[in-house]
């Protein structure tokens, strides 16, 4: 094949990946912007009910979310199953009212294929809530209103997921029953019970299973198991043995995804079935126990506490912002991806990417072009990707992290390891001449700019850059997990554009590279120069690991050398595949006898959290029993979710949290400092993080006595957290 042809077909690929990235990026933006506005999907209708005809201010009462299905569709439970999304509510509620947590009537169990198993609700159900008016209500009327999404399926399909708006408008005054009475007592008792009326004992000795055993079952009793699983676990099908003859049963859950049995598991065990089925919620956190569900169903239609046992506490979480829309989020994640070209995690590769723009300098216009949307296409690719993984893990009813892979040791080893191998290859380590017209070199592929290496390069800096939570990023992708797939590749293709621009932009007006230094003798020192700020980045990265995981950082530190012994002779050896041969076979060897036992101690080890005293204000580790305790006796609260791979969260903490003015503020005003540290996986701490509408860090909440939702900040403005200290009442 002759230059000139080849360089036409590597035009022709360029020209279709431009294409198909500018068409996945217009059909996501069209269709996010465009969801939520049709439902056609007439299987399911809405309603918004209440228990009362009247709201009195400070007087708790129930609403109830109806779903009314057709005959032969099934709805979703709380926990899916095996597939299927639940149903989702966003509450748009006045100022000062709050929504307790959603209580789930129990399900049944569907098993219309031998392998798949799920919990959903067939022709109805209504979800209930209880709702608290504030101290003082204007006279009039009052609005209430969710958005309700869900998921029907019938025997031989699924619905795409919809979405519909709810509203009830009640009177201010006194309160009193309804005439939804009846349709409020008929699923109250449909809620869990509290209190089982048989003992159960839970057995976690397993990795791969959590068992409980039951004593006090009436032999003949038919009983039912629906798992309620912590985020990032996945339970199998239960099985069920007896109830025998002397009352004992056991229910034996697998654990899917490589066990979590030590983690807080729930679920309801159910006796019966149709209308002659009662439910009892358990948790391996101790017996069968009070919950939302049971304190509630006791009490009055009107949730008067007098009538019934008093609501257990529950510590208040962000109101939702009824004003968010789809197209203020994809603006909010395309600044947030522009804003990440200049994060200091970046930078140092960056700057390769503007090395290259200097080599090009002297080339075809068309050619930079196509350089350039090849890398354009690397950034798209990847964001594309990372789409598929959480449109995927939403539609098998699991979560994702940004930033997992820094959590992950094996993954975490291997970023290190390839940054590593970068700065060795622009430092020459390994540049071998395999001929007088052509070099196979690392650095051919970052920055010598062929089509390949500017899509690997595009790659490359945005995975790097997911150690970063951009301002405006964070928040983006929590909304992100909320919507259909349309609506996730929408917001990240807004991403990949954002970040996309600065280089389209360069690339599209070459003329502008004239401004660029003139390629000269300085290049070659300039990339060594370049080199040494990868490696800097390695060992920014190796000192993160070392301080996260000490038992296996001497391991990964041996692994490295052996690793640059590896490059070295990839790159001294003429042959190039006997060189190749030689270096993986020494890098091979030395992962299995240096690194790989390393690697599976830093997974298994627990991260160990104590309290940390910086010049007055003590950081404690953060635990929901001391935010509950705190909040409850009407204490300040401050939570700084952080981790040590987050660059972000070290500048706030440098030039906000460790000043003096911020310190003397929070001593002054009594505040409960907590550190949530998210530099391991931590299933308790990403819930906590996805309760506050977050998929990363740097995460910062601040609880004030009085406020009826906390402040969640994703960045932090110094004179900004000073005024909010401020309003503290002493």
């Amino acid at each position: 094949m002759t230059r000139e042809r080849f360089r036409h077909r590597s035009a022709r690929v360029c020209r279709f990946v431009a294409l198909l990235c500018s068409i996945l990026a217009i059909a996501g933006f069209t269709a996010a912007e465009t969801q939520g506005k049709l439902n056609p999907d007439t299987t399911v209708v809405p309603s918004l009910l209440a228990d009362t005809t009247a709201i009195a201010s400070d007087k708790p009462f129930t609403v109830g979310i109806r779903l009314k299905l057709e005959k032969g569709w099934h709805i979703y439970w709380r926990f899916s199953g095996d597939s299927g999304l639940p149903p989702d509510v966003k509450w748009e509620l006045p100022a000062g009212f709050i929504a307790g947590p959603i209580q789930w009537p129990i399900p049944s169990v569907l098993k219309e294929d031998p392998d798949l198993v799920g919990y959903v609700y067939y022709d109805e159900v209504m979800l209930l809530a209880q709702v608290t008016p504030p101290a003082a209500l204007p006279n009039g009327e009052i609005t209430l209103g969710a958005e309700v999404s869900w998921q029907v399926c019938n025997s031989e399909t699924c619905a795409p997921p919809a979405s519909g708006k709810v509203e009830l408008t009640l009177p201010t005054g006194a309160q009193a029953p309804s005439a939804n009475m009846d349709l409020f007592a008929a699923w109250r008792a449909k809620l869990p019970q509290g209190d089982a009326p048989f003992k159960t004992a839970w057995d976690r000795s397993k990795k791969d299973a959590f068992s409980l055993h039951l004593t006090g079952v009436q032999p003949a009793e038919r009983l039912s198991f629906f798992p309620i699983p912590p985020t990032g676990a996945k339970p199998g099908h239960p099985k069920i043995t007896g109830p025998d003859a002397t009352g004992g049963a056991t229910i034996e859950v697998p654990i899917e995804n490589g066990g979590a049995p030590n983690l807080d598991w729930q679920g309801v065990i159910a006796s019966g079935e149709g209308a002659n089925q009662h439910g009892w919620l358990v948790s391996s956190a101790g017996a069968a126990q009070s919950t939302p569900q049971a304190a509630t169903q006791a009490g009055s239609p009107v949730g008067n506490a007098s009538s019934g046992p008093a609501s257990p506490f529950t510590i208040p979480l962000p109101q939702a912002d009824v004003q968010r829309s789809l197209g203020g989020v994809l603006l909010l994640a395309f600044l947030g991806g522009l804003i990440l070209n200049i994060m200091p995690c970046v930078l140092p590769v960056i700057s390769l990417k503007i090395f290259g723009f200097v080599q090009q300098a002297g080339e075809s216009p068309g050619r930079v072009f196509r350089l350039g949307l090849s890398f354009v296409a690397g950034v798209f690719a990847f964001f594309l990707g990372v789409a598929i993984v959480v449109a995927s893990l939403k539609a098998g009813g699991r979560d994702f992290n940004w930033s997992w892979q820094f959590q992950n040791a094996y993954v975490f080893a291997g970023m290190i390891a390839l940054v590593f191998v970068f700065s060795l290859s622009l430092l020459g380590v390994f540049e071998v001449a395999l001929s007088s017209a052509a070099t196979t070199t690392l650095s051919t592929l970052s920055s010598k700019e062929g089509y390949a290496g500017a899509f690997l390069h595009g790659l490359f800096t945005t995975l790097l850059g997911t150690s970063c939570t951009a301002p405006f990023l964070s928040a983006s992708l929590g909304y992100a997990t909320t919507q259909p797939p349309s609506g996730i590749l929408a917001i990240f293709m807004a991403i990949a554009a954002g970040m996309s621009l600065p280089y389209f932009l360069l690339t599209a007006h070459p003329a502008w590279m004239r401004y660029l230094p003139k390629p000269g003798l300085w290049m070659e020192r300039a990339k060594q120069i370049m080199g040494f700020a990868i490696l800097a980045v390695a060992v920014w990265l190796l000192g993160i690991f070392a301080q996260s995981r000490p038992e296996s950082s001497a391991g990964l530190l041996h692994f490295l050398l052996a690793l640059a012994f590896a490059c070295w002779l990839f790159g001294v050896i003429r042959n190039r595949w006997a060189g190749l041969a030689l270096a993986v076979l020494v890098a091979g060897g030395a992962y299995l006898l240096l690194l790989k036992d390393a690697l599976a101690a830093a997974e298994t080890s627990p991260q160990v959290a104590g309290s940390v005293e910086d010049n007055g204000v003590v950081w404690q580790p953060f635990s929901a029993d001391r935010l509950e305790s705190s909040v409850k006796k009407g204490q300040p609260v401050f939570i700084d979710f952080t981790a040590e791979w987050c660059i972000n969260c070290k500048h706030y903490e440098g030039t906000v949290l460790k000043t003096d003015a911020v310190r003397e503020a929070m001593r002054k005003k009594n505040v409960l400092a907590l550190r949530a540290d998210w530099t391991r996986q931590s299933p308790e701490l990403t819930e906590w993080i996805h309760r506050f509408g977050r998929k990363g860090v740097p995460v910062y909440v601040l609880y004030r006595p009085g406020d009826a939702h906390p402040i969640v900040f994703d960045s932090l403005d110094k004179q900004d957290l000073l005024d909010q200290l401020a309003k503290i009442k002493s």
